[in-house]
């Protein structure tokens, strides 16, 4: 729902067209709902932070970032309503936290082909690769709880889930080569609605 309250399994039936009868005939419940959702959502986390070809350009890492909006906004009430479904579904615990982990892993990974090709500097230390792969992630995934915890009850915004994406990239910026970064924020500030 656009004002951030919880989604029911009447708002999802109201949405499809169909009885909430009809839906439980599909799914016993809410989570059984998520879970069949949740691989849409590893699927686009996971195809935004694959490997690139021999070289990562700034407006393929700007397009990156826009995919990876574009399913946090597509799912914007997973995202928003996050820590609740987790709690509520063990299976959907277990399956996130292995997604987080291969998600990290494909961030990483995108890190250290921008280091290796000098479009970005490696941090001071090396574990602070992994710390900076955690922000970014953190920041990306709890934007629209922050969003919501400021203005509760406020429709949620395609500007919010883009501000959302500058955010994270944010947090990478200060380590991108100038001329990089200024094309990737560019690709990405494009998609603001007017």
């Amino acid at each position: 729902r656009a004002d951030g309250a919880a989604v029911t399994t009447n708002h999802i039936a109201a949405h499809l067209g169909m009885s909430p009868g009809n839906l439980y005939y599909h799914f016993r419940n809410r989570e059984e709902i998520v879970r069949a959702i949740f691989p849409r959502i590893v699927a686009g986390g996971l195809a935004a932070t694959a490997a690139p070809g021999e070289r990562l350009s700034a407006h393929e890492f700007g397009e990156r970032h826009l995919q990876g909006l574009h399913t946090l906004w597509q799912y914007r009430f997973f995202f928003r309503d996050l820590n609740q479904l987790v709690a509520r579904d063990p299976q959907l615990a277990n399956e996130y936290r292995d997604y987080q982990q291969r998600l990290g892993a494909q961030y990483r990974g995108l890190f250290e082909q921008l280091i290796a090709q000098g479009s970005m500097r490696a941090p001071e230390r090396s574990e602070d690769l992994d710390r900076l792969v955690a922000t970014s992630i953190v920041v990306w995934v709890n934007w629209l709880p922050h969003v919501l915890a400021l203005s509760p009850g406020r429709e949620i915004t395609r500007r919010d889930v883009v501000e959302g994406a500058v955010q994270s990239f944010l947090v990478v910026a200060p380590l991108l080569e100038r001329r990089f970064a200024a094309e990737t924020r560019g690709v990405i500030e494009r998609d603001v609605p007017s």
